[in-house]
């Protein structure tokens, strides 16, 4: 069953913009200050934080429909957080080629069969990211994980119907992996969506191939 598109109004942007500038870069993440009006009559600013790579994971699944999952210590956090497989995309590589790196890297394995599960904003309010879930299965085992300098990861299997309940309980809180359990919980429910087929295709494609307008926004800018 087709969707009707969500109702928009004939002139969304009530922005405009005034000046930006840069306040931080880093490899990772960078930050600027847009001024702007809006068209009500307010003047102000707005921090946006951007992030060099894509926000990437994979719900890899067993032939036991056991979920793979990885534990670290979240620094923000303070706390040890149990997630899917997940990593920044590299600007040269699509999410594909991340997620199939990061799966070896930090889970020993590979996946026969891979398709796209879903596509999310992590933090609409703050930054531009984008997020690309995929679901793997036909899991094989390859040559040991390969942690960076600064991880410490463990590897454990949990059964999908207990991760979806410790999501539930609030013990699984990273928004990837959340994701990811619901979306796949959703599709065996039943529930008719297909993805966007040109939305599908960005999971194959490197970032340049398919620049967003809010990280196109950055292109303009000189870093400090």
């Amino acid at each position: 069953m087709d969707l009707t598109p969500l109702p928009c109004p004939e002139h969304p942007d009530p922005y405009t913009v005034l000046d930006r500038r840069f306040v931080y870069d880093s490899p990772w993440i960078r930050l600027r200050e847009d001024r702007f009006q809006h068209r009500k009559g307010a003047v102000g600013r707005y921090a946006v934080c951007g992030f060099q790579r894509t926000a990437c994971g994979v719900l890899a699944l067993d032939d036991q429909d056991r979920v793979v999952l990885v534990g670290q210590w979240r620094y923000p956090l303070e706390a040890y957080s149990w997630e899917i497989p997940e990593g920044g995309g590299e600007a040269c590589e699509s999410p594909f080629e991340a997620m199939r790196r990061e799966l070896a890297e930090e889970a020993g394995l590979t996946a026969r069969t891979w398709e796209p599960l879903c596509f999310f904003h992590p933090s609409n309010s703050s930054t531009e990211e984008e997020a690309f879930l995929f679901l793997a299965t036909g899991l094989d085992a390859t040559e040991g994980t390969h942690a960076e300098d600064d991880e410490e990861l463990m590897v454990h299997r949990e059964p999908f119907q207990d991760c979806l309940r410790r999501v539930m309980t609030g013990e699984i809180t990273d928004s990837l992996t959340a994701m990811a359990l619901l979306a796949l919980q959703a599709k065996r429910s039943g529930i008719p969506a297909e993805m966007d087929p040109a939305l599908a295709e960005r999971f194959f494609q490197r970032p340049q191939e398919h620049p967003s307008a809010g990280r196109a926004r950055w292109e303009a800018l000189d870093t400090p």
